[in-house]
């Protein structure tokens, strides 16, 4: 018997674990592949088209009656991108809680495997927030600066030897407007916990490749890759592709932003352009890269797989994911 004819518990054997989500009741009817991925599709669209709201600390200053969010330009950021984190992972645990207490359902896993399993989930919000973060759509505050005007002719200075202290630091003012980005704190602390959550993602993704890889799975020219499922293909794939292309991705990503995001850096044209193509590269490796993961791997798991809350799973995603937008850049 081939492996393109094997039934739903043979595909388990083409699984790198072995936690399932199954009903007791053969009749009960699991979601079907296409209705898991337009959760996570939906949870994608909701959550970046709010978070234009809500990541906008403008908007929330007005939302809260103008009591928190006072600060425009929060630095926030540099530790509340950890509070993201822990949502993130809070909202998996709770997701993996609900499967192993919903009644009629088996559940073998523990709770950190689905935890860390949920962290390939693709997320755009962050993607969305982090093309907007370098836009200011306000005018901003005026500030007076005082500058100081140096002599920089030589003769004149020459000439005027005993007066060189008083030419070289004769003190005038200059008015200078001061940009605000009202994006820009949830932005950044969207995604510096996105870097980190994708690191986690690396075990899962590196999991399956060593699993694909150890079976000879990527061998194209063996008889056992022709006759895997094309759901398999996929799913190896997009383990591979996210784990070459999103490691590179990942260390580059560490390296820019070290050197180039901070709150000065933002102002710059230049370095907003940067951080333009930084989350377009993304959009291209490491979120196609999960799509495609899922998509292999709710079609080969099958009844293997089998949410019983799914509609609860998307709507704590999306709950969990705009709160960590609204306070990422923190609520001073």
């Amino acid at each position: 018997m081939s492996i393109n004819s094997a039934t739903t518990s043979s595909h388990a054997e083409l699984l790198p674990w072995r936690w399932t989500i199954t009903a007791n009741d053969p009749t009960v009817s699991c979601p079907s592949s296409s209705a898991i991925l337009g959760t996570l599709a939906i949870v994608n669209i909701l959550v970046s088209a709010l978070s234009i709201l809500f990541g906008n600390r403008r908007v929330l200053h007005w939302v809260f009656c103008r009591r928190w969010f006072k600060t425009l330009d929060s630095h926030a950021y540099r530790y509340m991108w950890a509070v993201n984190v822990g949502l993130q992972l809070g909202a998996n645990a709770l997701i993996a809680v609900i499967f192993q207490r919903a009644p009629g359902y088996h559940a073998d896993f523990k709770v950190w495997e689905l935890m860390l399993f949920f962290t390939v989930r693709p997320r755009l919000s962050w993607i969305a927030l982090g093309l907007l973060g370098p836009l200011s759509l306000e005018k901003g505050e005026q500030i007076t600066v005082e500058l100081r005007r140096k002599a920089s002719n030589r003769a004149y200075r020459a000439r005027n030897f005993r007066n060189v202290r008083n030419t070289q630091s004769q003190p005038t003012t200059k008015e200078v407007w001061i940009p605000h980005f009202p994006w820009r704190s949830a932005a950044i602390a969207q995604i510096f916990s996105e870097i980190v959550l994708q690191c986690i993602a690396l075990y899962i993704m590196g999991r399956t490749a060593y699993f694909a890889s150890h079976h000879g799975f990527y061998n194209v020219t063996s008889t056992r890759y022709k006759e895997l499922p094309d759901a398999a293909h996929l799913m190896y794939a997009g383990a591979l592709f996210y784990l070459i292309v999103g490691s590179g991705m990942l260390i580059w990503e560490v390296i820019w932003l070290l050197m180039r995001v901070n709150a000065e850096d933002l102002e710059d044209g230049e370095k907003a352009s940067g951080l333009g193509l930084f989350v377009i590269f993304n959009l291209f490796t490491t979120w196609l890269g999960s799509w495609i993961f899922w998509a292999g791997f709710v079609s080969l798991a099958g009844n293997l797989y089998c949410p019983p809350k799914l509609y609860a799973q998307g709507t704590i995603w999306a709950a969990f994911s705009l709160f960590g937008i609204m306070i990422g850049g923190g609520a001073g």
